[in-house]
This record gives C-alpha cells, structure tokens and sequence, in this order.
C-alpha cells in the first residue's frame, strides 16, 4: 500500500510523537531522565536518543500480554508528556505532526489529545494549551498543505466529579465549552470522550455536560464498544456505541469492535452516516481481539462508515496507516479496494469544513487516478 492515499482520524497526539521528536524536545529542555506517568525513572532510556526511545516502546509493545501490561503501557505515556513543557512545543509538534503524516501518504490527519493532561507539564491554562494545538493544525495547512483538525479529548472517569471537586476532575463540561468556544464552521474543533474502563461511564452520563458543545456544532467522537474482549464484547457491549449515537449524538466512534456482535447497532451506525474509527493494531497489542479476527471486513460489507487508525503508534508500532493497512491486509484478506474505501470514508467523516472535504476528495481522485495510470 505504500503508493496508496490514507487518512487518519484516530491519533493521540503525544503518543504520536516521533521518537526523533521526543529527543529533540527533550535535548531542548535538558530531559536525561525518561520517567513514567508516576515520576518513576525508566532504566536503560536515553530520552536524548530515538534508538533508546524507540527500543523502549518496542518492549512496552511485546509486555502487554504480562499481568501489568496494561499498567505499564499507560505509564509510559509519561515519556512524551514529559518533554512537552512550553506553548511553543505543543504547536510546533501538532504541526511537525500532521505534516509528517501527510509527506508519509495522509490526505488528512486529525489529532487527539486533552488539554488538562498537557498541563500538568506545561502550567498555562487550558484555553492557552488549547488554542496553541489548533494553531499547530492550522499551521501546518498554512506552510506546508498538510491537513489536519486538533479533536479535544477528556477522561470519562475525570468527568463528572462534584463542582466542589478540582477541575481536572470533573473535565467533560470545561472541555466540551472550550471545543464550542474554538470551533467554527470553516474550521472545526472536534471533541472525543475517552478514557478507561468503559462500562461505569456509559455515554448517557454525558448528555448534559456536553450539551454546550452540542449546541455549537462541535463534532463529537466517543470511544466505545473497544474494551470488551473477542469474542463476545461483554465488557464494552455494542449498547454503549448505540447510547453514543442516540444520547450524544455522535458523529463518529472510536473503534467500535463490539459492532460486531449485533446487527441492529450496525444498522443504527450505517443509516445514520456515523463514522467507525478502526485500530486493528491497537485493539490486538491491547488483548481485546486478534487482528484475524478484528471485525473492520464486517463492517466495510455492511455498508458502515469505516475508517483506519493507528491510534497509539508510539506504542504500537506502525507509524502511519499504510503500514497498518499492510500489517491488516494478509490476516483480514483485505485489498486496494478497501485500501481506497478506507480513505474515501476518512474523508466523509472527517471533521472539516465543506470546502476542506471537497480539496480532499479533489486530491483523492487524483492520486487514485495516478495510481491506477501507474499500475
């Protein structure tokens, strides 16, 4: 697929630095110490050195199937975070980001990210970390054509605190009004409910909190349906992809694996043009469901919206969705045709301005056009 047009919608942003990224921030800021989200120092990491860092996260990778596997790959986002400490870094490395991606094959790239957990480094306020992502998006459509949208993130079980409760705490009313306050109709500001576990903040808890960026037209995305396990989903059911759809209104959602276990969720997601964002590497690497039996050929036949991610590349692997395409094609029996479906449903449900998503189509058919002259 290396030849083949792409578009990423499902990209945390910190965990998508380069490792090459990582080390020049961190020689920028004197980082010699690679930590964990707890402040424990990581032995044998040169925060200074991709090989280091890049070796650090490969056995990260291979520990996930070990009792703290999980643990520890959550800890290890600390690395990254560490080394974005000022307004400058984050929107030099949103833009460096997205323009990467798309000299690696992206027609359009959207990152992810919330502002509260920047700041625990960089101490600006939220609106400050905020608007120095979307500048960094911005950017790099101004200098170099790449595109990009910045999608505000915040933690499910960070969300709904008492308002006598910190802030960063209860974060889901205080993101959702800086997304609708950044948003605008020619240039959209996303929203994403993540976090980890699933079941105990189901989406309907949400409704009002996210009311404000709602009534502002800010696009939404949920994480859901991805954390129950092939192969019966228990534990992230297809109801919570269906409340995200009719409770918040969801106009795409974060990997949706539990699709698979029920055909009414298909057919609500399909007839109301709702995005499935895929990360087959991601949900495989995590212990949820195998690659060969990852559910994205279901849903491409069902007539869903798919698109393909690579979600955590830092800690996954694949860096760019060619090489995820690549890593899928074999075990899932997967060719161009769905390569350039896959793309062309990226570009559907992208988060972008009318005039934005018809350059992308524009683009498309122009390297498919190329292509298929080439071939």
């Amino acid at each position: 697929m290396a030849d083949s047009p792409t578009v990423e919608l499902h990209r945390h942003f910190e965990a998508g630095l380069l490792p090459e990224t990582i080390a020049r921030l961190a020689a920028r800021h004197g980082v010699t110490e690679a930590r964990t989200r707890a402040g424990q120092v990581v032995e044998g990491v040169d925060p200074q050195d991709p090989a280091s860092i890049r070796a650090y996260y490969a056995s990260v990778a291979a520990g996930f199937g070990l009792p703290d596997g999980f643990t520890r790959f959550h800890q290890s986002f600390g690395l990254p975070l560490s080394v974005l400490r000022a307004l400058d870094d984050l929107e030099q490395a949103a833009c460096d980001q997205v323009a990467w991606c798309a000299a690696h094959g992206s027609l359009h790239t959207e990152l992810r990210g919330s502002p509260f957990t920047y700041q625990e480094q960089v101490g600006g306020s939220i609106d400050e970390i905020a608007a120095a992502l979307v500048a960094g998006v911005d950017r790099a459509w101004r200098e170099h054509g790449a595109s990009g949208t910045f999608i505000l993130a915040f933690s499910r079980q960070k969300g709904l605190a008492p308002a006598d409760a910190p802030l960063a705490a209860r974060q889901a009313e205080p993101v959702a009004r800086l997304a609708a306050s950044l948003h605008r109709a020619d240039r959209p500001v996303g929203l994403d409910l993540a976090g980890f576990p699933e079941a105990p903040w189901p989406p309907r808890l949400f409704k009002a909190a996210l009311a404000p960026a709602r009534e502002a037209g800010v696009p939404l995305t949920v994480h859901a349906g991805e954390q129950g396990r092939f192969p019966d989903f228990a534990g992230a059911p297809a109801a919570l992809v269906v409340e995200a759809v009719e409770d918040l209104s969801a106009r795409r959602i974060g990997h949706g694996t539990a699709l698979v276990s029920s055909a009414s969720a298909r057919a609500l997601v399909r007839d109301r043009g709702v995005g499935v964002e895929c990360c087959p590497v991601s949900n495989d690497r995590m212990g949820f469901v195998p690659v060969a039996r990852h559910p994205l050929p279901l849903l491409l036949a069902d007539g869903l919206a798919v698109s393909l991610s690579t979600d955590d590349p830092l800690m996954f692997g694949p860096f760019t969705v060619a090489e995820t395409f690549d890593e899928i094609a074999r075990p899932l029996g997967l060719g161009d045709e769905a390569a350039l479906a896959l793309a062309v449903n990226g570009i559907e449900t992208a988060f972008v301005s009318d005039e934005r998503r018809a350059t992308l189509r524009h683009r498309l058919r122009a390297l498919a056009a190329g292509n298929d002259e080439g071939s």
